[in-house]
This record gives structure tokens, C-alpha cells and sequence, in this order.
């Protein structure tokens, strides 16, 4: 058995340290930003089963989020769908509306990085938003969500992107990143959330009346209509074109002051992330990615990672 653990411990330092040195810089956690009692490594994200509470079936009160590791490889074996671009399309038939709803109804996670998984968690706010235009009649051609082509892998690449808090609900989203989780699915306690945005928000130029974070090209009137969303704050502030190390990281006791009430009740006590645009896009395989507005991206993966099980084998998760 020591011969095993020595094993997966080198393997699983060497996979954190790829992740870590990888050109996409996936969303890492600079501590200067949030603090050091709050920044981590990779390998400290991990939760141990000391702070491991029993898996909730819902990571809040009316937010479906985490189930147990086991039940999600479950339902991923019976829902291929979800994973595999041409079962993809044949499903849902355009409606990423539904699709959307359904990779968060099963906790699915995202592979960022190679081996960082997220897993995914809609607002309530957006998730009623995507049940009304998944379950109309036309499904709402003009409202479902965009998934860009191969060629706009990135989000400065999209039609009419500006540096800006923008965001439609259809094209780009408002979200997060959030960690120290330890009811998210994935064994590395990360969740990545989407919120709803500001529908009646225009784009403008910058001027006295006008607030937005820096290196912004263009402000947006949009406001905080969500309340499990972006803040005011977040949003007056948005530079998400900038890299981590020089932007606001959030603990729960700062989304509470700003207006996310039940942050901690829904994601721990513990959590904290970092606030960005997201997109969707293919690629030449034609999978779909989540994509940052800073680059960094992951898509729909079958179940835990090779981090993700090193990661149970060292810390017991």
C-alpha cells in the first residue's frame, strides 16, 4: 500500500504542477488578492474528510447542485448525451436551453485545465429563465444561448466584444469561480456558477456618469437583478480581461455585505471566488466549451478527473 500511495502522491504533484504551469493559466488563485489565509494550491483545495460533510442533494434550499460522486458517474453512464457531440445534437436538437438545465440538474462538471474540475450550478433566477425558453413552443430561437463556432474560441473574438461588464443571457453570461466547496462534485471542490444578467443593460462610452473596472472600452448600465448574481459591486467593477493576481477575490462575508445573502448557506462557509464573463463555443471535435472571458476554458467531462481520484486516494475523499 506505501508503495502505491508514493506513487500516486508523485503523480498527482506532477499533474497539480502541469495545471498550474499550463499556458491557460486556469484560473489561478493569487494570495495576495484574498489573503493568505484563504489562498490555495491546488492540492489544498482538495477537501479531506475531516471538513467533508455527508453530499447534500441540493447545494441550497432550491438550487440543485451536488450528489455524491458515485450517483453522478451513475447517471453519466445512462446519459451519454450530455458528453458526446453527436448524441448532443440528435438530443437536444438546438435547444442548449435544455441542455444547459440538464448538465446542471445532474451536477456535471467541467475539465478546466486539463484536469481541474468544476462543477457546474445555475442561479435560480437563470435557471428559470432557460426552463421558460427550453419549454416554448419555437423554443425561443432568438433567446436560447449562443455556442459560437470553432473560429471564436475566444471571447474578444465573438461579434461586437467589447471589454466590458456586458452580458445577454444568450451570447455571454454573467459568473463565477468558487472554491473551498465541499459538497461540489468533482473531488476538488470547485463549482462554477452562472447567473442571471440585467436584460435591459446597454452598452455606452466611458464617461463621468458612466462606472466600469479598469482597462474597460466600453461601461454597461446593467444592474443587479439577480440575487444569487453579480453585485453591483461586481459589476462596476468587472475587469475580468485582466489576469487573477490583479483582481477582487470575494470571501462569503463580502458577497453577504454586497447583497448574496445566503452565499455561505449555499456554498459553505469556507468558499470564495473570483467573478467572470462566459461563453460557449466549439471546437474542431465539435465540444462544447465553457470559455472566460480571460481564456480559460473546460468542457462537459464524464466524471472525475486523474487529479480528482489521486486526489481521493491521498486526502480520502
Amino acid at each position: 500500500p506505501t508503495h502505491y500511495t508514493m506513487i500516486a502522491s508523485v503523480a498527482f504533484l506532477f499533474a497539480s504542477a502541469s495545471c498550474a504551469l499550463s499556458p491557460t493559466l486556469a484560473f489561478q488563485v493569487n494570495s495576495s488578492a484574498i489573503g493568505s489565509n484563504i489562498a490555495r494550491s491546488i492540492g489544498s483545495s482538495i477537501v479531506t474528510d475531516a471538513s467533508k460533510p455527508t453530499p447534500l442533494t441540493t447545494m441550497a434550499s432550491s438550487t440543485t447542485a451536488t450528489t455524491a460522486d458515485a450517483s453522478t458517474d451513475e447517471n453519466n453512464a445512462s446519459k451519454s448525451y450530455l458528453y458526446v457531440p453527436s448524441e448532443r445534437d440528435e438530443h437536444y436538437r438546438g435547444n442548449i436551453a435544455k441542455y444547459l438545465l440538464d448538465l446542471d440538474d445532474v451536477g456535471a462538471t467541467f475539465d478546466f485545465c486539463g484536469g481541474m474540475m468544476f462543477q457546474l450550478v445555475l442561479s435560480d433566477k437563470l435557471k428559470s429563465h432557460l426552463q421558460t425558453i427550453s419549454s416554448s413552443t419555437n423554443n425561443n430561437g432568438d433567446q436560447q444561448p449562443v455556442i459560437h463556432p470553432a473560429s471564436q474560441s475566444l471571447m474578444n473574438r465573438t461579434p461586437d466584444c467589447q471589454k466590458s461588464a456586458a452580458a445577454d443571457n444568450t451570447s455571454i453570461f454573467h459568473g463565477r469561480e468558487l472554491r473551498q466547496i465541499p459538497t461540489a462534485n468533482g473531488g476538488m471542490g470547485f463549482v462554477l456558477q452562472l447567473s442571471y444578467a440585467d436584460p435591459s443593460g446597454t452598452v455606452s462610452a466611458i464617461d463621468e456618469s458612466n462606472v466600469a473596472g479598469k482597462g474597460a472600452e466600453a461601461a454597461w448600465s446593467g444592474e443587479a437583478v439577480d440575487p444569487q448574481g453579480w453585485s453591483s459591486e461586481e459589476i462596476a467593477t468587472y475587469d475580468g480581461w485582466r489576469g487573477d493576481s490583479f483582481r477582487q477575490w470575494r470571501k462569503g462575508s463580502m458577497y453577504e455585505a454586497e447583497g448574496f445573502d445566503a452565499f455561505s448557506d449555499q456554498f459553505g462557509k469556507e468558499a470564495f471566488g473570483l467573478n467572470h464573463r462566459f461563453f460557449l463555443h466549439l471546437d474542431d471535435r465539435e465540444r462544447m466549451w465553457l470559455s472566460a472571458e480571460d481564456g480559460c476554458e473546460g468542457t462537459p467531462s464524464e466524471g472525475r478527473s486523474l487529479m480528482g481520484k489521486l486526489g481521493g486516494i491521498l486526502f480520502g475523499k
